[in-house]
């Protein structure tokens, strides 16, 4: 019975170790039962905080009689999908195509080869008007696969070859492809889909916009927003409305746990006051991550961003560190049976906490029957989530009060699996934050494994890494290196390009999410488009520019440059990498570098064709070419009688510690005949010395 499932590396599984299910793990031994018990196979997919797969659970599968059903009609198989992505991943796009829409408790009923016939969500146990309950459903497929197997088979292998097609999906390259043009296109999208009352895009439910965030963040930063003005007049402005709208949104709303820090998984309503409770690291990571980056800006807002990042950081060192270093997965939704029941407040429970205070219970909009309607039914719960409509009064005391009452409560369970991928993103968060001892911590707790994996449980490292494993973690590695200006970090960043990242290369120059150690499943994904995280091909175009290998990120961008043509709003991570790299100029100044054992170097230089940099002592009024070093003095060898650089030229350079230097900027100011462009500035990533 379920009892294969007890042993189970995942909490998720765990959960299910008890129902009358007679539930297998994903394997072989599941598909080689469907085939001697000639039966179809029920694929159940959810995750450990998901709160809907807690309700199908109570729902239907610790119901005995639908558990005697499915028992007797298929082979049932329960995946937690941040163990399996992959699997996660096929049979999602299954449901994708099916229903329009995706979500989980995945439901998916499939041939003993894997093929679906039926993909959907969450289903009642009991019919509800036209909707079937789940009941009915599984004996639904119980009869089609009795009476009209040829049919279903069929159907099945159709619908797996269209499926097989729809993950490998790729897209002809942007034909007239332009950088300044490609960001207002995606700046003008948001901006339609942006809500001007309470920020964010779209209405309900409202998930943080994570990656446009970013993007708008850098975009302001970058200083790009004068040239794009004549193809989308007032693109600065509406980048900045939309970060700050939003920002201040997402820090005054219920979505962000006033009590404690950090940030529930998504809003049930346009406003973000009535939450879906669960907490994520990859939520949490990314969150940090903008509000740091936002902390660094001048005005009211920063300081908002910089106490709430200051109050996420301690919320994940403290809710999801371990002693080892890892960073778990995140919080469930439940408590006590409930949604949200540990965050919820009765007026009479604030009262005995805080005392009678009007402005308090004014700023964070407490009712006497509650503010709080359950998700599923709308009713008025008796109890109120905090949120505010502005900033007057901080209140601290009295939150540090409720911490204090709240801390005796049954806190939600935690799931105890750290994936590479989200830790990768932590540790970046938490160095932009400040926090580097944690990141180091974090990392070096994965850095000491015999090779990077998917994930770790209970200190035991479990899987293949992914794409996004791959990619995040390196940038984690990479931005340690920056912070620290440690060659064992840069050294660990450059090992995962060199060795683990070709590995899932296709011809095109872009990614698969998988490698051929991987199980081969129904289909082969390339992921470009952001979801709850940015495509794992982002990433790793992100880590390739960061570790100097500009052809290599350039190839992948142009090559998924058609998806950010057609999707630019679910491509936003890739839109955010031409901040640092456009992918399709050819007549731009290009330099790289090579690192020697002896703190030497060499500076490559590329001039494109018709312009020149002079050098010092070339007695022209133009800015100079010099070359500085983060961390260490560079200097650099000219040669005799040269006083212009065109064409390529390779240049040795000095430096002072070798064991310190953390990047190089080159400055130069390009000329040709008839004009002088103005000076600029190239950041250089560091290669390890061969």
């Amino acid at each position: 019975m379920a009892e294969r499932l007890r042993n189970s590396r995942s909490p998720y599984l765990r959960q299910h170790a008890d129902n009358p299910v007679d539930w297998y793990e994903w394997g072989e031994e599941a598909f080689e039962a469907a085939r001697r018990e000639d039966k179809p196979i029920f694929l159940s997919v959810g995750y450990s905080s998901c709160h809907w797969c807690h309700v199908m659970a109570h729902e239907s599968f610790e119901n005995p009689a639908i558990a005697e059903l499915l028992d007797a009609s298929v082979v049932s198989v329960k995946v937690d999908r941040e163990e399996r992505p992959d699997v996660d991943d096929a049979y999602m796009t299954a449901v994708q195509l099916s229903t329009g829409r995706g979500g989980w408790p995945m439901t998916v009923f499939m041939t003993p080869e894997g093929h679906p016939f039926f993909a959907g969500t969450y289903f009642p146990p009991e019919d509800r008007g036209e909707y079937p309950g789940f009941a009915s459903l599984v004996q639904g497929v119980a009869d089609a696969w009795k009476n009209n197997r040829a049919e279903l088979v069929a159907a099945a292998q159709r619908f797996a070859d269209v499926l097989a097609d729809a993950m490998s999906r790729d897209f002809e390259e942007w034909a007239e492809f332009d950088t300044g043009k490609a960001l207002a296109t995606l700046i003008e999208v948001l901006h339609q889909e942006f809500d001007p009352d309470y920020g964010g895009f779209g209405d309900r439910p409202k998930f943080p916009p994570h990656t446009a965030l970013r993007f708008l963040l850098r975009f302001l930063r970058s200083g790009r927003a004068p040239s794009i003005e004549a193809t989308l007049p007032g693109a600065e402005a509406m980048a900045r409305e939309m970060l700050h709208k939003t920002l201040d949104g997402l820090m005054l709303g219920g979505i962000h746990d006033h009590v404690g820090g950090g940030f529930h998984r998504y809003s049930t309503d346009r406003h973000w006051v009535l939450p879906h409770f669960e907490k994520t690291l990859y939520d949490n990571a990314q969150l940090l991550e903008v509000l740091a980056m936002a902390a660094r800006e001048e005005g009211t807002l920063a300081l908002r961003c910089r106490e709430s990042a200051d109050a996420l950081t301690a919320w994940l060192d403290r809710e999801l560190g371990d002693a080892d270093g890892f960073l778990y997965s995140g919080l469930d939704a439940d408590s006590e049976g409930e949604e949200g029941r540990f965050y919820l407040w009765s007026l009479t429970e604030i009262r005995e906490v805080s005392g009678f205070d009007p402005d308090f219970e004014t700023a964070f909009h407490i009712e006497p029957d509650g503010n709080y309607d359950d998700e599923a039914s709308g009713e008025r719960m008796g109890l109120n989530v905090l949120y505010r409509s502005d900033w007057r009064g901080s209140f601290r005391n009295q939150l540090d009060r409720l911490f204090e009452r709240r801390s005796n409560r049954e806190r939600p369970s935690t799931d105890d699996k750290a994936i590479a991928a989200w830790n990768g993103m932590a540790i970046v968060a938490l160095c932009e934050a400040g926090d580097v001892e944690r990141a180091l911590c974090c990392a070096r707790a994965w850095i000491a494994l015999p090779e990077l994996p998917h994930l770790v449980v209970r200190g035991e490292p479990s899987g293949l890494p992914f794409l996004d494993d791959v990619a995040h973690m390196g940038l984690g590695y990479h931005r340690l290196h920056v912070e620290t200006g440690d060659l064992e970090w840069l050294n660990a960043a450059h090992s995962l390009v060199r060795e683990v990242l070709p590995q899932f290369a296709d011809r095109s120059g872009t990614y698969w999410y998988t490698t051929d150690r991987h199980e081969r499943l129904i289909g082969r994904s390339r992921p470009a488009l952001d979801q709850q995280m940015p495509s794992a091909n982002a990433a790793a175009v992100r880590l390739l520019i960061a570790v100097g290998e500009q052809e290599a990120a350039s190839a992948a961008l142009r090559r998924l440059s058609g998806w950010m043509e057609r999707l630019p709003s679910a491509s936003e991570s890739l839109f955010d990498c031409l901040l640092d790299l456009d992918p399709l100029a050819e007549d731009r100044v290009r330099a790289g570098v090579e690192l020697f054992d002896d703190g030497v170097g060499l500076l490559h230089l590329h001039v494109p064709a018709g312009w020149r940099i002079y050098l010092p002592g070339s007695d022209e009024p133009y800015t100079e070419l010099s070359l500085h070093g983060e961390g260490s003095e560079v200097e650099v060898e000219f040669g005799p009688g040269l006083t212009r650089i065109e064409g390529n030229r390779d240049l040795l350079f000095r430096i002072a510690m070798p064991g310190r230097l953390i990047g190089l900027k080159l400055h130069y100011q390009a000329c040709s005949d008839s004009e002088c462009l103005p000076p600029s500035e190239i950041d250089i990533p560091l290669p390890l010395p061969d």
